[in-house]
């Protein structure tokens, strides 16, 4: 398994590069992106013969994952129960009480397969929205914008999205000014043509009809973001069946990111292994994230 203390490794010299260098403030932010962390996050959580949440050895998952996000800051857990009795955390990098409003960017960080207590790679669902959202949260922390960015690691989310569920209800009970939920789930399929998109998902009037302005102008920015400074086609479509769905039905505007990859043979299997990632098409999906926040949060 990946040691943690490498999976930063390098990123230092990325962000080191000079912004004056660039005349265009996003693009100087997107150029940092690391493949070599996104790669070391993927094949590190991957690592784990299974992160299905029930498993008895999940602590030890939350305990890797917590420990990566404290290289980045302080990490509150959050704890909350499982249908089962078990109790299980999320991870919160950032303020998300910050009064000038709050871009959250989450994604799960459990897995499951056909055998989830005993092989559960999980690489594309979802290792990969976890090395986006971690690297997107380190390029953007630092960039000076005028919102809070926060980032949520997610667990919980297959078996029916309880550590996002447990969290909207805190969010919105604490009042949380969350202005989008930015949502990664699957960037790094490999699809059998190149050319296939990635699908830009925002809120279509499920519960909370008072979101979809919002969601749907942040969508349309994500796909302009796209073409400015990413290799990808874009497409849209509406949320469904992730952790931004708590989100949206607690009032918050909500989005996601998604590659398709339930179409893949290898999805919610064992052989949803690292060896098959796209790294490249994750790599655009993440520059496409901090391009998008950034213009939204001041930039």
């Amino acid at each position: 398994m990946m040691d943690r203390r490498a999976l930063l490794a390098g990123a230092a010299a990325f962000a080191a590069r000079p912004a004056w260098a660039q005349t265009d403030a996003i693009e100087a932010l997107v150029d940092q992106v690391s493949p070599e962390i996104l790669l070391n996050i993927v094949f590190g959580l991957s690592g784990f013969p299974t992160r299905f949440t029930e498993h008895p050895s999940f602590p030890a998952v939350e305990a890797w994952v917590e420990d990566l996000m404290e290289m980045q800051g302080d990490v509150t857990r959050f704890a909350f129960q499982m249908p089962s009795g078990k109790t299980r955390h999320n991870f919160i990098l950032g303020d998300a009480s910050d009064t000038r409003g709050v871009v959250l960017i989450g994604a799960h960080y459990d897995s499951a397969s056909e055998d989830p207590m005993n092989n559960a790679p999980g690489a594309n669902d979802n290792a990969t929205g976890v090395a986006a959202m971690l690297e997107a949260y380190r390029i953007l922390s630092g960039a000076g914008l005028d919102k809070s960015i926060v980032a949520v690691a997610f667990a919980g989310e297959e078996q029916g999205f309880f550590g996002s569920a447990a969290l909207a209800e805190f969010a919105r009970a604490e009042g949380w000014p969350i202005e989008m939920m930015v949502n990664l789930d699957m960037l790094g399929w490999r699809p059998p043509d190149p050319n296939m998109p990635m699908i830009i998902e925002y809120d279509m009037g499920n519960a909370v009809a008072e979101n979809d302005a919002a969601a749907r102008a942040f969508g349309q920015m994500m796909a302009q973001v796209a073409a400015e400074y990413t290799t990808l086609n874009t497409s849209h479509t509406d949320i469904w069946a992730s952790d931004y769905m708590p989100l949206e039905a607690a009032g918050f505007p909500a989005m996601g990111l998604y590659d398709g990859g339930v179409e893949s043979p290898r999805y919610g299997t064992s052989r949803d292994v690292p060896d098959a990632i796209d790294f490249e098409r994750l790599e655009q999906a993440t520059r496409m994230v901090i391009a998008g926040v950034a213009r939204y949060a001041g930039l």
